[in-house]
């Protein structure tokens, strides 16, 4: 699938978040190792809600525990400006819990080094993209590297919410996206892909205004316990790492 606009509708605890995430890390472990992995957001991660995305953080930690190398960051209503303050706050909210090197805690910080992966939700996007003093998370030393756009629980975009969705993800792709392909993922437990899967990648293209395609001759294949599939005109190094 690499490369291509993807829409993750299946059920809770199935495997969502592993189904972008992989990819993610997989794409920062291969730059790192290219030695060309600076500061700069590689990914967006869009939440509707705080409460979402705090639970991701718990789960970046865990999983980026041992990849220094790899920093995250949660830039909402809640985070600070201050690094002390954010800190602080961090501590009062996870007792116990160790602080990771690579994960950067203030808006301060991540002005400076913008973190690879950036969690935040789509209000605070709007002003992320107004303010002045957050240009650097888009624009300037640091910019140029942004690879993915991941919108989790994408079925509450409905309706005007996903009007206004779709337009704030077209300013953000008019401002890091020129002359590049930007993956788009949507994910949700509810979204009714097994009903209307067509219906479903046509509200995923117009959410971010990008090509999904439904591939109707691969359901049989899934059906029979396939986990992937490869196009014709796959190189053979995709051959060779698929199989």
């Amino acid at each position: 699938m690499a490369g291509r606009n993807l829409v993750v509708a299946t059920g809770t605890g199935s495997g969502k978040t592993e189904s972008f995430l992989l990819p993610v890390l997989n794409a920062l472990a291969a730059e790192h190792a290219r030695g060309t992995l600076g500061p700069g957001v590689r990914a967006l991660l869009l939440y509707p809600m705080n409460a979402l995305a705090n639970d991701q953080m718990k789960r970046l930690r865990r999983l980026l525990a041992e990849t220094p190398h790899i920093t995250f960051g949660r830039y909402t209503g809640d985070t600070k400006d201050d690094p002390h303050r954010a800190a602080d706050t961090f501590e009062q909210l996870n007792p116990g819990e160790p602080r990771l090197p690579n994960e950067l805690f203030s808006r301060r910080e991540m002005r400076a080094t913008p973190p690879h992966i950036l969690l935040t939700n789509y209000a605070m996007l709007e002003y992320l993209l107004l303010r002045p003093q957050d240009m650097d998370l888009f624009e300037g030393e640091h910019a140029g590297g942004w690879r993915f756009i991941v919108v989790d629980e994408a079925h509450v975009y409905d309706g005007a919410r996903g009007a206004e969705l779709a337009m704030l993800l077209g300013r953000l792709k008019d401002r890091v996206g020129r002359g590049r392909d930007i993956q788009a993922i949507a994910t949700s437990a509810t979204v009714g892909a097994e009903e209307n899967p067509a219906a479903v990648t046509a509200f995923a293209q117009a959410l971010f205004d990008v090509p999904f395609h439904w591939d109707a001759d691969t359901l049989p294949a899934i059906e029979a316990g396939a986990t992937g599939y490869l196009l014709k005109d796959a190189p053979p190094e995709d051959l060779a790492a698929a199989v």
